[in-house]
């Protein structure tokens, strides 16, 4: 009985690990380890067989050396030839039929920022009846498994990253000789400039009205309305920095550099003394 129950929890142990690779097959996939979890479920599958012919079963293997044969003579039986075909016919057999696969790596590249530490954002990889999206890390992404016969392709690919576009057709070819492919990204039209809000107000807490706020010399303008409050749109991503000048009765209140944002306003108390 303790043989039945040892080689009932080896069983036990490989049922779980092969509940993991159907279930959890997909995202076993994406890290590239489908293959040695398939592996590992082999070696307790392989113990339980033994553990139950050798204990349960009384099966057993011999060794007798004799006159006629110089090296002895192997009997083989039970136990160990179950062992050898579970675990070593699992290695051998996936073989005969497998298509030859390799893996393909994408990087990230954007002319306006280094993207090797972007970590946000997918791409998705058309191949097949399913397409394959991956999470960017380090600016880059893998996929594995790639069957043979997309090699020296060209294969669609849709990133989504904010802000960001592809630059260039959505079709890129993939190689097994190539280490890295590389996707060229643009910022959209829409992250190129930023929604700023704000005030002005003098030493007396009180609304500065009608004052010119300039922009990087024109690149943008406005004026404050009866609230003192502003609002322009500037063609400048959010997080650039740009030189802002407040004048007000033709003098220059204020002349310094800041920081483009959409979240948070520009709020400024300038001196009005002549």
């Amino acid at each position: 009985m303790n043989w039945i129950w040892i080689s009932g929890v080896a069983f036990l142990l490989s049922f779980l690990a092969a509940g993991v690779l159907i279930f959890f097959g997909k995202e076993l996939e994406d890290l590239g380890i489908t293959g040695n979890i398939y592996y590992i479920i082999l070696i307790p599958l392989g113990f339980s067989s033994a553990a139950f012919l050798a204990g349960a079963m009384k099966s057993y293997a011999s060794f007798t050396s004799n006159e006629s044969v110089s090296y002895g003579k192997l009997q083989l039986t039970g136990p160990i030839v179950i062992f050898a075909l579970v675990v070593g016919g699992g290695f051998i057999m996936p073989n005969f039929n497998r298509k030859e696969q390799f893996d393909v790596k994408m990087r990230i590249v954007s002319n306006d920022r280094p993207m090797t530490t972007l970590n946000e954002g997918t791409v998705t990889l058309y191949i097949g009846k399913e397409p394959k999206t991956v999470n960017i890390h380090d600016g880059e992404v893998a996929f594995y498994n790639i069957p043979e016969k997309y090699h020296n392709r060209k294969v669609r690919i849709v990133p989504a990253i904010n802000s960001y576009q592809l630059a260039d057709s959505n079709e890129v070819l993939i190689s097994k000789n190539e280490d890295y492919v590389d996707i060229h990204v643009t910022r959209t039209k829409e992250s190129l400039s930023t929604l700023v809000r704000g005030s002005v107000l003098d030493q007396k807490n009180m609304a500065v009205v009608h004052a010119l706020l300039d922009f990087s010399s024109g690149l943008a303008t406005c004026y404050t309305d009866p609230n003192g409050n502003f609002s322009l749109t500037v063609p400048l991503p959010p997080g650039e920095k740009a030189q802002l000048k407040v004048v007000t009765d033709g003098i220059t209140r204020f002349n310094e550099v800041v920081t483009i944002s959409s979240t948070i306003p520009i709020d400024l108390r300038i001196d009005k003394t002549p």
